[in-house]
């Protein structure tokens, strides 16, 4: 798969988001309607304002999933401005304010469907929940003297949460496009204030054990790239779950790999969503190396003790010792002035990518 694991996802959404808004826009209807008259005209301007939406405003404002008016509250801004955008590309700038019972209905259906999609993800949403929950938000809607709501049109709300099956279980088979018992990566907390994960990636290769050890390092060293690529994009993956979820995003540090960092090698995690939730582990004896690598933040692993190693440099984080924070607890303040920011490391057990979920999970009840 390419680098860009998270736009693939997104393209998926935006189809997803159309066919329910389709399917919504014979719900929710408004009986002037002078933008458009047959399903023919909506689609194309619905697919415009949930391509901008989707691009730009996805994975914000998702906290209220478990309640579509308040999520409704939460993203019609967001709804309004892809639809701004979207009619300033069609030249046609004035529209929101021309029409603005009808871009009152856009919006109220492309939320509705984005809603939806989003309250059955496959990481942590639910289908009965939410196909209880869409029926209150119908009868919300009706108290709406705007809009006439169709809340008892049975078939058509089978018909809605049959494409929300279907949708459900090509997320599950994208998903498990990434799921392998040949490999994994293991993510192990390295420092707890801030709370920082390890990426570790672990793979077998069936029958290599029957190998001499000089064949199996010259089939790793040949094939390093591609494993790491895997271990990025199993991080990728991770992250974009964290971001569905809409709860806290962790923050991982990935070991440098010279042969990757170096060569351009890190094009697969280079994307501006999940770029404030990673760092790269450097070995404080590869500062010189690293220092002028600047598209991804970094923080220095520091083994030894003596201060003044560090009191050369200014502007970065470092990792350190227990025995380093209390062998130098009375000069720390130095160090801050020079705006280095010292973490303490402190090692846990090593988790899956369930586990972190999981977690997650668990930390927000």
């Amino acid at each position: 798969m390419s680098s860009s694991i998270i736009d693939k996802y997104k393209d998926k959404k935006k189809k997803i988001i159309l066919s329910y808004a389709k399917i919504l826009e014979d719900l929710i209807v408004l009986e002037e309607n002078e933008l458009w008259h047959k399903k023919s005209e909506f689609l194309p301007i619905a697919e415009g304002i949930i391509d901008h939406f989707v691009d730009n405003y996805y994975y914000d404002n998702n906290l209220n999933r478990n309640n579509p008016v308040e999520y409704l509250n939460d993203n019609i801004n967001a709804v309004l401005l892809s639809m701004m955008e979207y009619f300033k590309s069609q030249e046609q700038p004035n529209m929101v304010k021309e029409k603005k019972n009808e871009t009152f209905l856009l919006s109220v259906i492309i939320c509705s469907a984005s809603y939806i999609d989003i309250a059955t993800n496959v990481i942590d949403g639910s289908y009965i929940k939410t196909k209880n929950n869409f029926k209150k938000l119908l009868k919300h809607l009706s108290k709406t003297k705007l809009l006439k709501v169709y809340v008892n049109n049975r078939p058509l709300i089978n018909k809605l949460f049959n494409e929300v099956k279907k949708s459900v279980a090509n997320d599950k088979k994208f998903f498990s496009y990434f799921t392998s018992d040949l490999w994994h990566n293991e993510y192990q907390i390295i420092s707890t204030n801030p709370k920082y994960y390890k990426v570790r990636f672990i793979y077998r290769i069936e029958g290599i054990e029957k190998e001499k050890p000089q064949y199996i390092n010259k089939y790793r060293k040949k094939y390093l790239k591609e494993y790491l690529n895997v271990c990025y994009e199993l991080l990728v993956v991770l992250l974009m779950k964290e971001f569905i979820m809409n709860k806290t995003v962790n923050t991982y540090l990935v070991p440098v790999i010279d042969e990757m960092v170096l060569k351009d090698g890190l094009t697969i995690l280079d994307i501006p969503l999940i770029k404030n939730n990673l760092k790269l582990l450097v070995p404080w004896e590869k500062y010189e190396t690293y220092q002028k690598v600047d598209n991804f933040a970094k923080i220095y692993l520091y083994r030894g003790n003596n201060i003044d190693e560090l009191l050369t440099k200014r502007d970065i984080e470092v990792l350190v010792s227990h025995q380093f924070m209390v062998e130098n607890k009375d000069n720390l303040a130095k160090l801050q002035k020079l705006n280095i920011k010292v973490v303490e490391e402190h090692l846990g057990k090593s988790v899956k990518e369930e586990d972190i979920c999981r977690i997650i999970k668990e930390e927000e009840l």
